[in-house]
């Protein structure tokens, strides 16, 4: 089939139609065909790159290491995925979205030297990211993994730093079943040449397998550094390096790993300069607040691990006396059960809704699994998150809480609910 290639007056929405249509597959495992191009084009020789891997906590931590090297006075390019409303969240300039124009002469440069070599959407995304990253010249580049770490298609870059966040079971077909397995692939990002920070607090052992086959010195949570958390301060602890940090809005451990992250490197600013950082630092779509009369929240949560954070946070209203409505949509291939078993016992009633992008699951089967996890008489199912919000939002009290989760699409849609409504 004969794909008709947009040009550099094309708009960005007729570029991510085509990067849509292009490649046979979505997910194609792999570095041959991306390291060919990336090598041709010079973005394998890009320099000062810290890759992120990890189940969760990636764009947090890339948020935070983005807010301290940026209170120093570096310039910061930073590649995250997926995007929440629009494209251009993905590639960040100094912590702010580029003009469509840029990603359309990225685009554009790429499809112009990747000849005949095939790319799917995200990694043709990427290699955009990296072609902005070159024009740009920024100081220091923070590139998110997208999937796993040895194949994925960031990993073509030679680092100065390695981060693996946390690890979980995710993305299971094509990582493995076993927090083992997935730790083995997330290590695919290590270098013989550069350090590795682990922020996950029981690193399987595959991880210092592979550290110790390459030689990778390896900075590790609660055994190089520690954090501990109260109701109003973080305390991190390395060495005789001990900062008093005011609680931060995104998970604590992932502070921790991008400030272990910065001191391994020399690059850590004053500890003053961090707590106004972190005073500061919000991240959309992580219990992000999107009405406080009603009170409604936003997360992203899609995985156990993710659920239980979140189940952490919910905690502490359940002990204001607040009642928690849930309203959850989720993909298919999510581990639901586990994510409902994650939440159950913070949530008083339950809402669910019907996702229809791609791989989004219908509400009737989202009830089915949470049947088996929870004894739920109450459940109401919704077309789309939408009509749940409409629902919910009319009949919600004062004493009330609503938590909109399940995956990147559902908090989009209730993020886009609230801005039209608003």
């Amino acid at each position: 089939m004969t794909h008709v290639v947009p040009s550099q007056s094309s708009s960005l929405d007729d570029w991510l139609c085509y990067l849509e249509s292009i490649h046979p597959s979505n997910i194609d495992m792999g570095l041959t065909r991306v390291r060919q191009v990336g090598e041709k084009l010079g973005y394998t020789a890009l320099h000062n790159v810290i890759l992120i891997a990890g189940t969760n906590g990636k764009g947090t931590t890339a948020r935070c290491l983005e807010a301290l090297l940026l209170s120093q006075g570096y310039s910061v390019g930073t590649y995250a995925s997926p995007h929440l409303i629009r494209y251009n969240e993905r590639v960040r300039i100094n912590g702010s979205e580029l003009p469509d124009q840029d990603h359309v002469d990225a685009f554009h440069a790429l499809e112009q030297g990747r000849g005949e070599i095939s790319l799917t959407y995200f990694e043709f995304g990427t290699l955009a990211a990296l072609e902005v990253f070159k024009q740009k010249q920024p100081d220091y580049i923070l590139l998110e993994v997208g999937l796993g770490g040895r194949l994925d298609a960031t990993n073509i870059v030679e680092p100065i730093a390695s981060v693996i966040t946390t690890i979980d079971l995710d993305h299971k077909e094509y990582l493995g079943d076993t927090r083992e397995l997935v730790g083995r692939e997330k290590a695919g990002i290590f270098r013989a040449n550069a350090p590795a920070i682990v922020g996950d607090l029981a690193i399987p052992s595959s991880i210092w397998q592979y550290a110790e086959e390459l030689g990778t010195q390896v900075t590790a949570a609660q055994q190089n550094y520690s954090f501990a958390l109260t109701t109003d301060l973080l305390t991190y602890q390395n060495g005789d390096l001990t900062l008093s940090l005011p609680v931060p809005n995104i998970p604590a451990q992932n502070v921790a790993t991008a400030i272990a992250t910065l001191y391994t490197l020399g690059l850590l600013p004053n500890e003053n300069t961090i707590c106004d950082v972190l005073a500061n630092l919000t991240v959309e779509g992580r219990f992000q607040c999107l009405s406080e009369q009603p009170l409604v929240y936003a997360d992203v949560a899609h995985n156990p691990e993710s659920a239980r954070y979140l189940a952490s946070k919910l905690a502490t209203f359940q002990a204001q006396g607040k009642t928690i409505i849930a309203l959850a949509g989720m993909l298919q291939d999510k581990d639901q059960k586990a994510v409902f078993n994650a939440v159950k016992s913070n949530i008083d009633q339950w809402h669910l809704a019907n996702l229809t992008c791609f791989r989004g699951d219908k509400a009737d089967n989202l009830l089915q699994q949470l049947h088996s996890e929870v004894d739920t008489p109450n459940a109401t199912i919704h077309d789309s998150v939408a009509s749940g919000l409409q629902t919910v939002l009319a009949n919600m009290t004062e004493d009330q809480l609503l938590i909109v989760f399940g995956s990147f699409y559902t908090v989009a849609d209730a993020i886009a609910f609230w801005q039209n409504k608003e």
